[in-house]
């Protein structure tokens, strides 16, 4: 073994991918990996999210999510063109959770609430695939005593970590129907 810990390194690698060849025989695929075709050709998958366009989602912290997910679809790869529009909506819902004794609100939970709809842009659209469950997100935040800006950046914070939580969830979903897509259509 080297002083780097070269040889370590290699037998862990070699580990690993023993660990990933007894995966696959039980049918285990990489969400991300290339989808093969019946006649050995493969695509990548990250031509088909590069294609998928976010609609409007409104609202600030509907900003917040439009963008998050365009990072993760459009911007795998500029300039690909559209051939998807994914359309997501949101539920907010607020809770106090607690107060002090003069009655003021000392920490609030959120509960945000999303269903999305994957379709073509083709005339007429049609439907590739939507949440069948919608997903739900919480988090909370705590209210400092006269401390406002404090109060708003907590407040941002939580509503971020929702968004991003979200859209993590839905990228997911998606690229799981884009995936069980091009598979039915490499094989039949």
């Amino acid at each position: 073994m080297s002083r780097d810990g070269s040889s370590t390194l290699s037998s862990r690698r070699g580990l690993l991918g023993l660990g990933l060849l007894g995966l696959s025989g039980c049918g285990f695929r990489p969400l991300y990996g290339p989808v093969t075709a019946a006649d050995g050709s493969e695509s990548d998958l990250a031509d088909e999210l590069a294609a998928v366009r976010v609609g409007p989602i409104y609202e600030r912290t509907g900003q917040l999510l439009r963008r998050n997910l365009q990072r993760r679809l459009e911007d795998s790869a500029p300039g690909t063109p559209a051939r998807y529009q994914l359309n997501v909506s949101y539920v907010p819902g607020v809770e106090v959770l607690g107060y002090r004794r003069d009655g003021t609100i000392t920490r609030i939970r959120y509960t945000f609430t999303g269903n999305w709809n994957l379709e073509t842009l083709s005339v007429p659209p049609r439907t590739v695939a939507r949440s069948a469950i919608p997903y739900r997100t919480i988090d909370s935040f705590n209210i400092p005593d006269l401390q406002f800006f404090s109060a708003d950046s907590a407040r941002d914070a939580m509503e971020s970590r929702a968004m991003d939580q979200i859209a993590e969830e839905v990228t997911r979903q998606v690229v799981m129907a884009l995936r069980r897509q091009k598979e039915a259509s490499a094989t039949g």
